[in-house]
């Protein structure tokens, strides 16, 4: 039985920070002591309000654009010398639960002989398709399609999932083992995991079943889902909005949550399309001309979040260069956005542009959004799953591609933007989608069915996983 102090160690970004702060405060209410390693961006998550909670805060100023190696050299660091002291003073930890993103840390904690836990803010169907992509044999040229034993039939990886695989390096994974700058490829799928005791996922078996009881048997180990790790005031209001100020750590904007929820309040029920690419990626700029223009043929109204400093990337999800922007389009510090669009829908009063923050768990839990133009990150996902929102599928790269899949394939619960996958977006294709996804009642039957799973909170299956978890058995640790 795990009875003790527990380090926890996330990714610094704050896509990664929200769910390992909700994760330690779930494991707080349990009486488990935890400590958690943050940058002091995040480190006043009401999440972590906790008595049981202690924050030891990283030197990193900024946690979007992540200097490589601080990953490499200054954390593992930082990391020694905590678990020296600790020693030294008789009082290592029970256990580490470590972000598979910086998954050799763990080697740090083992190293000390403390048991180490991976923990996968990601889905379980993109760590299952990576793995099984991963283990597909050396041909020059890929199949159009590769069914994976264990899996349904609907989520076989297809030809365009392989390039997606190595990050648009060709076509892979028959391709290159290098990342873009020229660094070693990281693993994030259960090849990762080697030397851990188990894994925990920021999912639930509600939503994931097949894909976590593959990612079992291929690791061999137990894996706990415990998620979604969605701050508490989320579940006890999940059928009224819920206000962001109150949850999140707040990152520059130009407009406040409550002239977010003034505009909303002016549409009527249903009716709102919300865009949004997340944190750190984005389509080329030809392809937001075309989302721009479609949204404005729409008649919708809509909110587009557009955040400074994306990166872009075209159709295939290779990252694009700076030099290479339509002339069209303003791209800058503050964003993307086509010239003259934003006069016109002030005007009009039908479009909300924000550039920087913006409120999701408001936009997403308000009834006037009625559709979700979404990247697919996995945490954007989750949040829309739980509020009942379709979503018209437009993943970028990466994990994002797998969950989309799962989305539109698998729980049917949305569209895929691209009639094809690899072909850049029209907007044409912006606007039949948009019509297809705001007028398909099967489909927001389905969404409403699957934000059935969380009407009365966090679903039991996550709850008995939690409480699977705490009563495992860890192995022998040098402070025993």
């Amino acid at each position: 039985m795990i009875a003790g102090e527990i380090i926890v160690v996330p990714f610094p970004h704050p896509g990664h920070v929200f769910p390992s702060a909700e994760l330690c405060r779930r494991l707080a209410e349990q009486k488990c002591k935890v400590t958690i390693l943050l940058p002091p961006t995040s480190s006043s998550l009401s999440s972590l309000h906790h008595p049981l909670i202690q924050i030891v805060q990283l030197p990193l100023a900024d946690s979007i654009r992540i200097d490589p190696s601080f990953l490499d050299a200054t954390l593992p660091t930082i990391l020694s010398d905590l678990l020296a002291l600790r020693r030294d003073s008789s009082s290592l930890p029970k256990c580490a639960i470590v972000d598979e993103m910086i998954g050799w840390l763990a080697s740090t904690f083992i190293s000390f002989r403390v048991p180490a836990f991976s923990f996968f803010t990601s889905s379980a169907v993109s760590s299952a398709l990576e793995h099984a992509a991963s283990k597909l044999p050396q041909i020059t040229t890929p199949p159009a399609a590769v069914g994976i034993p264990g899996l349904p039939e609907e989520m076989a990886l297809t030809a365009f999932d392989l390039v997606h695989y190595q990050n648009g390096n060709g076509p892979a994974p028959f391709g290159p083992k290098q990342g873009q700058d020229g660094r070693p490829r990281r693993r994030r799928d259960i090849e990762s995991t080697d030397g851990v005791v188990g894994l925990i996922m920021n999912t639930c078996a509600d939503l994931e079943r097949p894909f976590l009881d593959y990612v079992a048997r291929e690791a061999g180990k137990p894996v706990w889902a415990v998620g979604p790790l969605l701050p508490d005031v989320f579940w006890s209001a999940v059928s009224s909005p819920v206000r962001d100020d109150e949850v999140r750590a707040r990152r520059d904007s130009e407009v406040t949550e409550a002239e977010v929820l003034e505009w909303l309040e002016s549409k009527p029920r249903g009716s709102v399309i919300y865009v949004s690419f997340g944190s750190l990626v984005l389509p080329g700029d030809s392809e937001l001309e075309e989302l721009a223009a479609g949204l404005e043929d729409s008649g919708r109204p809509f909110i587009w979040v557009i955040q400074p400093g994306a990166r872009q990337h075209d159709p295939y999800g290779k990252p694009i260069a700076s030099d290479g922007h339509a002339a069209a389009a303003t791209s800058d510090a503050g964003g993307y956005l086509p010239k003259g669009l934003e006069k016109r829908l002030h005007v009009e009063g039908r479009g909300m542009v924000i550039r920087g923050w913006a409120p999701q768990l408001l936009i997403l839990s308000h009834p006037s959004t009625g559709g979700y133009v979404c990247h697919c990150g996995w945490n954007s996902a989750l949040e829309a799953l739980c509020c009942g929102v379709p979503v018209l599928a437009w993943p970028v790269r990466g994990d994002q591609v797998h969950n989309a899949k799962l989305l539109t394939n698998q729980l049917r619960v949305g569209l895929s933007v691209r009639p094809e996958q690899g072909k850049a977006v029209s907007r044409a294709d912006v606007v039949q989608g948009i019509q297809k996804l705001m007028s398909d009642e099967d489909m927001r039957k389905r969404a409403s069915s699957v934000r059935g799973i969380f009407t009365g909170g966090l679903p039991q299956s996550s709850v008995s996983a939690l409480n699977g978890f705490l009563k495992f058995e860890c192995p022998e640790s040098a402070n025993k």
